[in-house]
């Protein structure tokens, strides 16, 4: 069964689905218990797949595109969840979403969503700066790339078990971030780019917080970034924290949520002191404050 659905005629429609809080909706495709949660069905937000009652199920297969999310049944006291991410380049279109019910007597069953991802309009913006800063010279040419083929690298190593604790929290709570995750950019009139993550503006210094728990998987001083530290919070998850002026973290520890993991700077591509964060869903760029709102406790 194939049905076209929006958050807009879903919670019209469906009565029976508890009242969301107001930072994001819910979805809850009808027979099977998986609710889907979001702020908005929008490119460059992030979605929360949940099986609701486990007792039901042994497990649930979710299947976007080539990539398949597994929730399993019976894990007394723990959410059975997944987190999708709707990268910041996806076209408006009817999302197709494949689930599979596996049931403890060992039988199966199949049904069939489409998820309506709605237009979002980002923010363009024009930008006049020196070459040197737009074009690496040739000397350090070699070095962005290897950085850039270390980074793909540590993308590649997916951590199946969750490591995060809780929902997740801005790493600068008390300071208000430019709405410019994914400003299209246009520098020199010639070169263009799209902002995978949100910039803090912040004193040099301020302390910077782990948006949630995990595995530091990169703690280094990169040419275009600046000193960056990547969290690794398990199924695909991975938090980008930019521009640093001096990390307290080491490649391989765990970090608790919030706990402190560098301090606030200039370093790299960068104008002025502030914290670029961004948050990476497997392939998926999406808006850090998208899964901020994600109700995970």
């Amino acid at each position: 069964m194939r049905r076209l659905i929006s958050a807009t005629l879903f919670l019209l429609a469906t009565a029976l689905v508890p009242a969301a809080p107001p930072e994001y909706q819910v979805l809850a495709p009808q027979g099977i218990p998986v609710e889907f949660a979001f702020r908005s069905l929008q490119p460059g937000e992030a979605v929360l797949a949940e099986l609701k009652d486990s007792s039901l199920l042994k497990q649930v297969t979710i299947q976007i595109n080539d990539r398949s999310y597994v929730l399993n049944g019976k894990e007394t006291g723990k959410k059975s969840f997944a987190i999708i991410g709707l990268d910041v380049d996806l076209k408006p279109q009817p999302l197709s979403v494949g689930l599979r019910a596996a049931k403890p007597d060992g039988t199966e069953q199949s049904y069939q969503e489409e998820l309506l991802i709605e237009p979002k309009e980002f923010q363009k913006r024009s930008f006049r700066i020196s070459e040197e800063m737009l074009v690496p010279p040739p000397a350090e040419q070699e070095r962005v790339k290897r950085e850039q083929e270390l980074v793909a690298a540590v993308y590649d190593v997916i951590t199946p078990e969750w490591l995060g604790t809780g929902s997740f929290l801005a790493p600068l709570s008390d300071r208000e971030a430019f709405s410019n995750f994914g400003q299209r950019r246009i520098y020199n009139k010639l070169h263009t780019s799209v902002h995978q993550g949100v910039d803090i503006p912040a004193p040099w210094g301020t302390p910077i917080r782990a948006s949630n728990s995990g595995r530091v998987v990169l703690a280094s001083h990169l040419y275009l970034s600046g000193i960056t530290v990547i969290i690794d919070h398990g199924r695909g998850v991975f938090s980008i924290y930019c521009h640093l002026s001096k990390p307290l973290v080491k490649r391989g520890e765990s970090i608790a949520r919030g706990a402190i993991l560098g301090k606030v700077g200039n370093t790299g591509r960068s104008t002025g002191p502030h914290l670029h964060w961004g948050i990476r869903i497997f392939d998926s760029r999406v808006d850090p404050f998208s899964l901020v709102s994600l109700p995970l406790e």
